[in-house]
């Protein structure tokens, strides 16, 4: 790599000069204003009907009750609810996944600064000046894809550092109901029974988010990026332009990550946890969904559908921090709690949430007669 690999690209001194923004590793400004163009493609964001708001939190109420009588797990106060437009969510996304967006920005910085020369200076000041115009374009790419993507607060496996309330987006949710033929408000309502069964969770176990964090930031400190694909996707931008820099960096084209032993290993850690807090909630919304809703076969099939087609917002994620939606996996994790249930009942299925050590792993994910015997259970 060059002394100065961005000091012969008039595309890059003039996104510097007008764009750099100098005040931390990622560039919000630039971050806000793409999620918003691809969001919004039409510049329509209607705000959500108040019937579906009441429609949403009524039913998140009538199912928490449900939940922690039979999960037996404590919910201190009920759920505070919003529905809310594609624009909102951005500005909740941005705020609340700060946590991740500038430790990934910092490490990718740092991978990138490390590759030159050592005492290579000019290397490490134009990564400090490119990388949080270039974070703020991918960050902005993949909030702006899963803005148009996102049902509710626990649809994607990153937590937000907010308030906490769980959310309906209406937008999403029409235009889902309009593409699977689902009638709009029993999907409001389908929705809120799994929001609600996620947040039964998150509410009674205190070390749960705290822990569900470090493993993710865990998944970043272990990433290692391929130096020499970005550089040569820079230099090419000298020839493509503004247009080369939006396909260099969409679904198709983000971060190449390179798989090593220590990133594959916190992502199994993290893969494992996912998929028992996913299975947890599977199980326990099956338990109570028809005494919500009734029959939901219809829209369990088609949201199953839905599942197996990857968006545009989840390539972005797998390619970014190497996290995959693996509906697979959460599959095997509610197979386990359905399992472990069966044999020794909820209360032994609780032991998971005691601690963190009593997290299955991987392997007694599909294995739960192995966690049991770990923990002396039965």
């Amino acid at each position: 790599m060059s002394q100065d690999p961005f000091g012969d690209i008039p595309l890059f001194r003039e996104i510097q000069r007008l764009l750099s923004s100098g005040g931390g590793p990622v560039n919000y400004e630039i971050l806000g204003q793409v999620a918003r163009s691809v969001a919004v493609e039409s510049g329509f964001d209607p705000a959500p009907d108040p019937a579906t708001d009441r429609v949403f939190a009524e039913t998140v109420h009538s199912a928490e009750n449900l939940l922690a009588g039979y999960t037996r797990l404590t919910l201190e106060e009920p759920n505070l609810t919003h529905a809310m437009t594609r624009t909102e969510w951005i500005e909740t996304a941005t705020k609340g996944w700060r946590w991740v967006l500038e430790p990934l920005a910092q490490r990718f910085t740092g991978q990138m600064s490390e590759a030159g020369p050592e005492g290579a200076q000019g290397i490490e000041m134009a990564m400090g000046q490119v990388a949080p115009l270039l974070m703020g374009m991918q960050g902005g790419a993949l909030i702006g894809h899963m803005a148009r993507e996102v049902l509710g607060r626990f649809d994607l496996p990153v937590p937000y550092d907010d308030d906490g309330k769980l959310f309906l987006m209406a937008a999403n949710a029409d235009a889902v109901a309009a593409e699977y033929s689902f009638d709009k408000d029993t999907l409001y309502r389908w929705i809120a029974v799994q929001e609600a069964a996620r947040a039964v969770i998150t509410s009674s176990t205190p070390w749960l988010m705290r822990y569900w964090r470090s493993l993710l930031l865990e998944v970043i400190d272990s990433i290692e990026i391929d130096v020499a694909d970005i550089e040569r996707r820079m230099t090419e931008l000298q020839s493509g332009g503004m247009e080369a820099l939006q396909e260099g960096f969409g679904p198709d084209g983000a971060l190449p990550v390179v798989s090593t032993e220590r990133h594959r290993n916190a992502l199994d850690r993290t893969n494992a946890f996912i998929a028992l807090f996913e299975g947890y909630a599977r199980h326990a919304v099956g338990q109570v969904i028809e005494q919500v809703i009734g029959d939901t076969t219809i829209i369990d099939e088609g949201m199953s559908r839905r599942a197996l087609s990857p968006s545009d917002g989840a390539k972005m994620l797998a390619s970014v921090l190497g996290l995959s939606l693996d509906r697979k996996l959460d599959a095997a994790g509610e197979t386990f709690c359905a399992g472990v249930v069966k044999l020794q009942g909820i209360a032994a299925l609780n032991n998971v949430w005691a601690a963190a050590d009593n997290l299955p792993s991987l392997a007694e994910i599909k294995d739960p007669f192995a966690w049991m015997e770990r923990l002396g259970i039965g």
